[in-house]
């Protein structure tokens, strides 16, 4: 039996408003893009489109309305014509971020596959948008994401549950695949895609060579001898990622 599958979701979390702005009511009508621009009529699909980009590569502390308009070459006050204030705009962006994520095949008599499966496809998405995730903490309203984030989660504790795993364990693997996924796009990928050389050195050792000598002191004979492993590259330790967790599931079966 195959069960549609898992994308990944974010941590409902508040949203913060822009510091020290004011919302303005939301007006009746449609906004106009400047004269001195191409037309490109505004909408609240390409409003959100274009704040989902800026949040996914600078985070939310860039997502200004200011920034926003120019980014769909229109003025501040076209957008509030769609919009009612920031904090609509933050969840505009997780509730297309959430939606972008794909359906994939989730088969429990192959569970492992289908587990390989589910994390490539949550490293895609994740890693398109690496930011877009650090929803700020520090705001008065709680983030809708959407109707699709509870139902990715059913679909997912379905999936374990079918494997043979209790209800217990299948949440504890939902919660750790939303974990250490976007851990390892934060911490590895986020490294790897700007400065692979970078990457190789802080992020695939255990400790840097660099660190290990300026340290003379402390005593590390394993982590210079790990130095003499292969170097891997961020796809690679993905892998190992995936086959730690294949690992405690086959724990957990057993």
């Amino acid at each position: 039996m195959q069960v549609r599958g898992y994308a990944p979701a974010m941590s409902e979390q508040p949203a913060v408003g822009e510091p020290g702005e004011e919302n303005p009511p939301v007006k009746r009508g449609r906004g106009r893009p400047r004269k001195d621009s191409a037309f490109a009529p505004l909408s609240r699909e390409r409003i959100a489109a274009a704040a989902l980009e800026i949040a996914g590569a600078e985070g939310y502390a860039a997502l200004t309305m200011h920034r926003l308009a120019a980014a769909v070459d229109a003025t501040p006050r076209a957008l509030y014509n769609y919009v009612a204030d920031r904090r609509e705009v933050v969840n505009m962006v997780i509730e297309l971020f959430v939606a972008q994520s794909p359906f994939i095949e989730l088969d429990p008599q192959h569970w492992e596959r289908s587990l390989r499966e589910i994390y490539h496809e949550s490293r895609k998405a994740y890693r398109a948008y690496p930011l877009a995730s650090l929803v700020p903490v520090e705001d008065s309203v709680q983030v809708d994401s959407g109707p699709r984030r509870t139902e990715l989660m059913e679909r997912l504790l379905d999936f374990y549950t079918k494997v043979g795993l209790s209800l217990q364990q299948a949440l504890a693997l939902t919660r750790s695949l939303e974990r250490e996924v976007f851990g390892f796009v934060l911490q590895v990928d986020y490294y790897f895609d700007r400065n692979p050389a970078i990457g190789r050195t802080y992020v695939s050792r255990a400790v840097p060579e660099q660190w290990l000598d300026r340290y003379p002191q402390i005593q590390a004979p394993l982590s210079r001898q790990a130095l003499t492993l292969p170097e891997q590259n961020s796809d690679e330790l993905f892998e190992e990622l995936i086959e730690l967790r294949i690992l405690a599931v086959r724990g957990m079966l057993a």
